[in-house]
């Protein structure tokens, strides 16, 4: 496994570290990378596929000084509110670390060596199909995903040292404060669940040391930080961001890890974008978007957390309809409590 040293990063350089090296995954198929960066907020940190104003206040944010960034993986956002821990895991396809992963197992066998990281530290950890870890049974660490086509994969791990993930309350946006993200727990800072005599540092080396050690795989210098896309990375300031300019209202959809989201683009043939809290591959967005049946889609490299193909597909013919562009659409309440009852057998079975 090639590896760069933990080091303090811009948070926007940080985040660029994602495609980078997800690039760099794809080019040597035998060698997953990983990075750990030292970060500092304020600022809130969006989901690949969130928009922005259905997420945060962006002028309450403004007024506190806390720029609001996207990243390159999807799921949802997270608030810096101090320093904090990125690591960006970027592996040639879904099996690099964990020989039995697929697609729909991603999460589940590639969190396993940082939660052995995070015990080493000294917080018991556990993952219970969420999109966060839990440190000491509290929310600590978000999870983002991405993949390529091809099979490529890129996770990102952030977790807050001196501030929980948690967007606070003055700072979200009505639907946001609508959504339990942390299932009636309180999110921790890791200061408040990591011995005191552990720093970020040496979390961030403890967790690097651990993934490599559970994948079986020795850890190289991978050199120096490999050309950075920064631009991608600038402050996101338009509440419609990122759907394209010209696109329609923005349909809504409840599913199980919160908010899915469409909105009809001009031009034919008709498309639509979509987007929301889904952990998920952005081309498989796209392709839904534009119409494609998901029988006809090759999705056994794309991973999908939190809504179906069907919801998805669903929400994105819903915001082409005509009379469907400015209505709210809402799953029925049976589906959440159906999906919560299956989150609660699979954190019983890792009981």
């Amino acid at each position: 496994m090639r590896s760069l040293p933990p080091a303090h990063r811009p948070l926007a350089d940080a985040l660029a570290l994602g495609p980078a090296l997800l690039a760099r995954a794809r080019m040597t198929p035998a060698a997953p990378w990983l990075a750990a960066s030292l970060v500092e907020g304020p600022a809130v940190v969006l989901g690949a596929a969130q928009r922005a104003g259905r997420v945060v206040d962006l002028s309450a944010c403004a007024a506190r000084g806390a720029p609001v960034f996207r990243r390159s993986t999807t799921g949802t956002a997270a608030f810096l509110g101090g320093r904090g821990v990125l690591w960006t895991l970027a592996l040639p396809h879904v099996a690099a670390l964990a020989p039995d992963a697929t697609a729909r197992t991603l999460l589940n066998r590639n969190v396993r060596g940082f939660l052995r990281g995070f015990a080493r530290a000294g917080a018991p950890a556990h993952y219970f199909g969420r999109e966060w870890i839990s440190l000491q049974h509290r929310p600590a660490a978000l999870l983002g995903v991405d993949a390529a086509e091809d099979g490529a994969v890129l996770l990102e791990v952030l977790a807050g040292h001196d501030a929980p993930l948690a967007i606070p309350a003055e700072l979200a946006a009505p639907d946001e404060r609508a959504v339990d993200r942390w299932l009636g727990k309180a999110p921790a800072a890791l200061s408040e669940v990591l011995p005191a005599r552990c720093s970020p540092e040496a979390l961030a080396r403890a967790v690097v040391e651990e993934v490599a050690l559970r994948a079986g795989l020795p850890l190289s210098d991978g050199g120096g930080a490999p050309e950075l896309e920064v631009e991608r990375f600038q402050p996101v300031t338009a509440p419609d961001d990122p759907a394209p300019p010209g696109a329609g209202p923005a349909v809504l959809a409840r599913v199980p890890i919160g908010w899915i989201e469409a909105a009809a683009l001009g031009g034919a043939p008709a498309r639509a974008w979509l987007g929301g809290d889904v952990l998920t591959a952005g081309w498989l967005l796209d392709a839904l978007g534009r119409g494609a049946d998901p029988a006809s889609l090759d999705t056994g490299a794309a991973p999908l957390e939190g809504a179906s193909l069907s919801d998805l597909r669903a929400l994105a013919l819903r915001a082409l309809s005509a009379d469907g562009v400015s209505d709210v659409l809402q799953t029925s309440r049976a589906e959440p409590l159906h999906w919560m009852a299956t989150w609660k057998a699979r954190a019983a079975r890792k009981r």
